[in-house]
């Protein structure tokens, strides 16, 4: 009984121990409003995301001004030009931040939106000093544009109980751990097995984020061309997050089978 009591917990540990591992990565990097724009700062790099980004803006700044169709598009070739130009200067990182901001404070207001936008404003205002246009425009106090046209909502629900949910899911861990090595006839062995459900969940993450996740994020942004582009460069920046996580929580889980393994040979 006791050794199925003890195989119990290990399975509820196992399982806490992987919940745990997704809602941590949510709530530092989805949750978190500075984590979100450090995760997503990188992505304004690669230069087919500069590309449509720049079309986008110049786009969606023309339509905004109004202006007839002779000059909307001497415009919107404009300011999309400057954009790119300006890509190499200092300035463009604060840009994008302030943008990939912008779309987590929309993302995480009330109500729930309906879908995902980000205010290119920032880039457009970046450019527009620089660019040489016909007649003389303001830049734009906000300038949102389409992302994607799925709907949010579920994820945005999940996300904001990641932080709460991975106090839940560490306590459940903990708890089980500790009640498995106090009922366990052999703790070293218990302890051992317990460093084995770490890397087990380890293991299954890394395998969702190489099949799974890359899916997922298609379905939420590929509805625009703009999401098209973002979808695999976020997916490798995500990817790589995320793998960053999983290497500290596999190095405790091996530290925790080598300690119960070095236990168990030492009362052998």
């Amino acid at each position: 009984m006791r050794t199925l009591g003890t195989a119990l917990l290990w399975c509820v540990a196992t399982l806490a121990t992987f919940v745990a591992i997704g809602a941590q990565w949510s709530a530092t990097h989805l949750q978190d409003e500075s984590g979100f724009v450090e995760l997503t700062s990188r992505v304004g790099d690669d230069r087919e995301v500069q590309e449509a980004a720049a079309a986008l803006a110049g786009e969606a700044f023309a339509d905004q001004t109004g202006l007839p169709i002779a000059w909307h598009d001497q415009v919107a070739s404009a300011v999309s030009r400057s954009i790119l130009r300006l890509t190499e200067s200092p300035d463009w990182s604060s840009a994008w931040r302030d943008t990939t901001r912008s779309t987590h404070q929309r993302l995480f207001a009330e109500p729930t939106p309906t879908d995902i936008r980000a205010d290119v404003a920032p880039l457009v205002n970046l450019a527009i000093a620089e660019v040489d246009l016909p007649i003389t425009l303001p830049g734009p106090s906000e300038l949102p544009v389409t992302v994607s046209d799925e709907d949010p909502a579920d994820l945005v629900a999940a996300v904001s109980r990641a932080r709460d949910m991975t106090l839940v899911a560490i306590g459940v861990a903990l708890v089980a751990g500790v009640i498995a090595l106090a009922v366990s006839r052999r703790r070293s062995t218990t302890l051992a097995a317990l460093g084995i459900g770490v890397l087990l969940a380890v293991g299954a993450w890394w395998v969702l984020g190489r099949m799974a996740l890359p899916q997922f994020i298609e379905d939420q942004a590929a509805a625009t061309a703009y999401g098209r582009e973002l979808h695999e460069v976020l997916t490798d920046r995500i990817v790589a997050s995320l793998d960053t996580t999983l290497l500290w929580v596999a190095l405790g889980g091996a530290a925790l089978t080598l300690l119960g393994l070095l236990s168990r040979a030492r009362r052998s």
